[in-house]
């Protein structure tokens, strides 16, 4: 019989036992929820299920029971407030964030995206749709307090003349004078088409650049005010194993990954995000500024994690619709990153293309996790950072503002020229593509509240990517490669990083060794 867990849903009865565990050992974090259900019960449970049971959708469940009621809690995979609780529950979140960005929502809008929730929110597959009548609607109203959902007019644009956003900036700079440059940080996503190529037929015919295109990744990046921190890129990709990752030990891409099916940062997401970052902060003893626009994935994230749960990380949020101009990151740190990174893509085409090789058959997951690392970790300077966040204007910093980048770009745009492309993008619409921007609208608002609201059934997923997977290098090659290295640095380089080829040989032989000992243990046991 297969050792697999039986798929079941959560009930309210294991709901109940979770909340309950919680408010008796309140100390006890989700992580160690997630342990203690998973050795109780035998059935695997992942933290963002336990944070959402945690959460306000189900303090019904708390209080006394009878044993008919709990015997009633068994049977019941979904609550029982409203109608279809999680999904009136996913619209109205779906609703008020609409609203934030000045939609236009109608009685008949409400009705087709209770419709679509209804087929996406994976609780109810397989139960006949509802008919959305105009008494559901007017009951879904009544119970979240919705008294005007008809929005007119257009979102804004980047409203930085608006009087109270002038004013909410000088709030934000007089709270930034409070804290060190090196406490105060911003955080913000980017899309990245990580097998975009410069060919503008390309770019035309493939659906390359849309959101659904499974070369997509998110990509969170936080830096400080002075340049001196750059916080390790937070990775979102639709795959739980990619297939390029499937023989890495994943601490060592120094990345935090994350998955799910839209790509996308989540409030789910965020509120790990949170909770990561104030960890982080309080292990070094240092209360933080966090700087955010008004994504709804950082909204969500920052309720799920509850007020007064980050004991060192002081959020505040930038004016809304302003983040082209005063937004640190949107200032050319992001466009900086994205430079270091299509100069590692480029420079990899050509290599490919000299060795007769398909670029665009070859390049993997794997390779644009390693060069986001590098792009940002190395490449991306700390003058640009300074500037950047002087350009913001929540700093002052009298640093010149000069062009250190100038070069990398000359040297792309030669680079490019190298490919058998008849009609190149620009360097701009290369670089920095407006598809990549994220922004919130319905997709995103949408994909954000399924994935907080769907009730996933208690089973490790294991998606795979049609990428190919990384080859098992071996340690003879290993130390080969390294022994070539060391011949070219001492044949046509210099001596910088021969000590660092010396540990890497060192590595692998104790590795080595320490293998042979094991394969000879193994040996011994099965003869014997």
């Amino acid at each position: 019989m297969d050792d697999r867990k039986r798929r079941r849903k959560l009930t309210d009865a294991d709901r109940l036992v979770i909340r309950k565990r919680f408010q008796t050992n309140p100390e006890q974090h989700q992580k160690e929820l997630v342990e203690w259900f998973t050795n109780e019960t035998g059935h695997p449970l992942n933290q963002s299920q336990v944070s959402k049971i945690l959460g306000d959708m189900y303090t019904y469940l708390d209080g006394d029971h009878t044993k008919k009621q709990l015997q009633a809690l068994k049977n019941k995979s979904r609550t029982s407030r409203g109608e279809w609780p999680d999904l009136e529950a996913a619209l109205y979140k779906w609703q008020q964030h609409m609203q934030e960005v000045h939609a236009i929502i109608t009685g008949d809008t409400l009705k087709e995206k209770a419709a679509q929730l209804w087929e996406a929110l994976p609780q109810y597959a397989g139960q006949d749709m509802p008919k959305w009548s105009n008494g559901w609607l007017g009951r879904f109203k009544g119970r979240f307090n919705i008294k005007e959902y008809v929005q007119h007019g257009e979102a804004a644009s980047a409203a930085v003349e608006d009087p109270d956003h002038i004013a909410q900036m000088e709030r934000l700079r007089l709270i930034c004078t409070e804290h060190e440059e090196r406490n105060i940080l911003n955080m913000d996503e980017t899309g990245l088409n990580w097998r975009r190529t410069p060919d503008r037929t390309l770019a035309t015919q493939s659906t390359s650049g849309t959101k659904k295109s499974k070369d997509r990744i998110t990509i969170a990046l936080t830096t400080n005010a002075d340049g001196s921190e750059k916080l390790e890129p937070w990775i979102i990709g639709q795959s739980e194993n990619p297939r390029s990752f499937k023989k890495i030990q994943r601490q060592n891409l120094r990345i935090t990954y994350k998955y799910n099916n839209s790509k996308w940062m989540t409030g789910t997401i965020f509120e790990e995000y949170l909770l990561w970052l104030n960890n982080k902060m309080r292990g070094e003893r240092r209360l933080v500024l966090l700087l955010l626009d008004n994504f709804s994935a950082h909204q969500l994230g920052l309720r799920l994690v509850g007020e007064g749960s980050l004991s060192n990380v002081q959020v505040e949020w930038l004016p809304k619709n302003t983040t082209s101009v005063w937004q640190p990151l949107d200032q050319g740190i992001i466009a900086s990153f994205k430079l270091q990174y299509r100069k590692h893509w480029i420079r990899y085409m050509i290599r490919e293309h000299d060795a007769g090789r398909n670029p665009q058959k070859t390049m993997t997951l794997l390779k644009a996790v390693l060069w986001t690392r590098s792009a940002w970790e190395t490449l991306v300077q700390k003058e640009t950072i300074q500037q950047c966040w002087a350009k913001s204007t929540l700093i002052r910093n009298e640093a010149e503002h000069e062009d250190v980048e100038a070069e990398d770009r000359t040297e792309l745009q030669a680079q490019i020229a190298q490919l058998p492309i008849q009609d190149p993008l620009s360097l701009t619409e290369f670089l920095c593509p407006n598809d990549e921007d994220v922004v919130d609208d319905d997709e995103d608002v949408f994909a954000s509240v399924v994935e907080h609201y769907s009730v996933d059934e208690m089973v490790e997923g294991d998606l795979s990517s049609e990428e190919e997977e990384v080859e098992d290098v071996q340690t003879a090659d290993a130390l080969h490669c390294v022994e070539k290295l060391r011949l070219w640095k001492l044949q046509k380089g210099n001596h910088h990083d021969l000590n660092a080829l010396d540990r890497v040989e060192k590595e692998i032989l104790t590795y080595k060794s320490v293998s042979a000992i094991q394969t000879t243990l193994d040996n011994y046991f099965t003869r014997t």
